[in-house]
């Protein structure tokens, strides 16, 4: 095996000990690409960079270095002073660029400059690159080609806090780090098409799609018992935008309206126990959690295995957000054979059709009772088989990774000629 070619990644968001779910997807990601680079003779080394905030008083969490699925992460806490106002927001981000930018050049010093730089969800640290970018040069041969893979929904009109109404010096670092992108990496068509509206200049790009570990994420064959009830799934946070009191309205009104279906509603999620329980109460008043006979169950935040579980046994999954990017549980659902019924915003008409679900308008609950109750009528349409083996075509492991491969190998070799 040859010596590996070093790509670094600075990250917005990553799972740690303050955060176990933060960016669970760029890990998987990166834990695709670390395993796909186990099979080549020359492989690429990945070094991942992420900068935490802490406020100013908390307990100070100790810079890290560990190896994790096989990717070299460096975790280094920044300090944050807590007070608010204008000044303290320019002093904070000036200690944010300082602190990181030095662990980015202390950590080339020792290891060297690496082959290509890659961005995952560009919050905060949009900041650094543009001001590194005279540093990530290889024996004067130009820069070290950048990528860039937002995974943030801020570019989403209909976001409360969208990237229109950020304030400037927020978008000058979105607009310096656009500048200086060689290769777009979207997780959908459709965040590539709002980066270009907001940040203008077309961008050359690799359609770079969230991954599923297909083996917890597949098709399982299950013995057909017609005396159980037709199970709609719903996993999620449970967090306002993904509308969970609507699609609990649409499930009560289609119980009223065929009372003698046999049918229940699952919902998988809510590590905020705040979320979890405002579902709860929710559902109690619309009548669906009757003692005796309830029909939702909520089975709060789950383990993938069990995720995976609950979407093999169910029979239509349910997606009503009214902003979404790209969603793993989409891709998860289709991996093993669920057909999805959704929301057609952002990406996810990439990945919803006729073949494998139906797609309904955001906050349309009267289109969504017609969703399912064609689900609950004309399930038997859908091949799952044929849907899990489409989907793992896409979102598994090693599609994924090899698309990433390619992209780095060609551009790399490019810009060393």
């Amino acid at each position: 095996m040859g010596i590996a070619k070093s790509v670094w990644w600075l990250v917005g968001w990553y799972p740690s000990s303050l955060d176990v779910d933060a960016g669970n997807f760029i890990g998987r990601h990166a834990a695709a690409f670390a395993q796909y680079q186990k099979g080549r003779t020359d492989p690429f080394g990945l070094i991942l960079f992420h900068f935490p905030l802490y406020r100013l008083g908390r307990e100070r969490r100790p810079e890290q270095v560990v190896a994790i699925d096989g990717v070299e992460v460096v975790w280094k806490p920044v300090v944050q002073l807590p007070w608010r106002g204008w000044v303290v927001r320019a002093v904070n981000y000036g200690i944010y660029k300082c602190i990181a930018g030095l662990w980015l050049r202390r950590h080339a010093a020792a290891t060297g400059i690496p082959e290509g730089v890659h961005i995952h969800a560009g919050d905060k640290v949009a900041r650094l690159v543009p001001n590194l970018y005279h540093f990530f040069r290889k024996g004067g041969k130009g820069a070290v080609p950048l990528w860039y893979t937002e995974h943030w929904a801020i570019f989403n009109e209909v976001v409360f806090d969208g990237f229109g109404k950020r304030g400037r010096l927020f978008r000058k670092d979105f607009f310096r780090l656009w500048e200086r992108v060689t290769l777009s990496a979207p997780v959908s068509l459709s965040v590539q098409s709002s980066m270009h509206k907001y940040l203008g200049g077309a961008k050359p790009f690799v359609l770079f799609r969230n991954v599923v570990d297909t083996s917890v994420f597949h098709m399982k064959e299950s013995e057909s018992d017609q005396n159980l009830p037709f199970a709609f799934l719903h996993v999620s946070s449970l967090e306002p935008r993904k509308n969970v009191f609507g699609m609990l309205r649409a499930f009560a009104a289609l119980k009223q309206k065929h009372p003698s279906w046999q049918m229940q509603f699952r919902v998988v999620g809510g590590a905020n126990e705040l979320y979890l329980s405002q579902a709860r109460t929710y559902a109690f008043g619309l009548g669906l959690l009757h003692i005796f006979q309830p029909s939702v169950a909520f089975f709060g935040p789950r383990r993938s295995v069990d995720v995976a579980f609950q979407m093999q046994e169910a029979d239509a999954f349910v997606l009503f957000s009214e902003m979404e990017n790209a969603p793993c549980v989409i891709s998860e659902a289709l991996c093993c054979g669920l057909p999805v019924i959704s929301t057609d915003v952002a990406g996810i008409p990439e990945m919803v059709n006729e073949s494998n679900g139906l797609l309904v308008s955001a906050s349309d609950e009267a289109s969504l009772i017609l969703a399912m109750e064609k689900a609950y009528l004309d399930h038997k349409y859908w091949d799952r088989a044929q849907i899990a083996e489409c989907a793992a075509e896409k979102y598994s492991q090693n599609a994924v990774a090899e698309v990433l491969d390619l992209s780095y190998r060609n551009l790399i070799d490019l810009c060393a000629e």
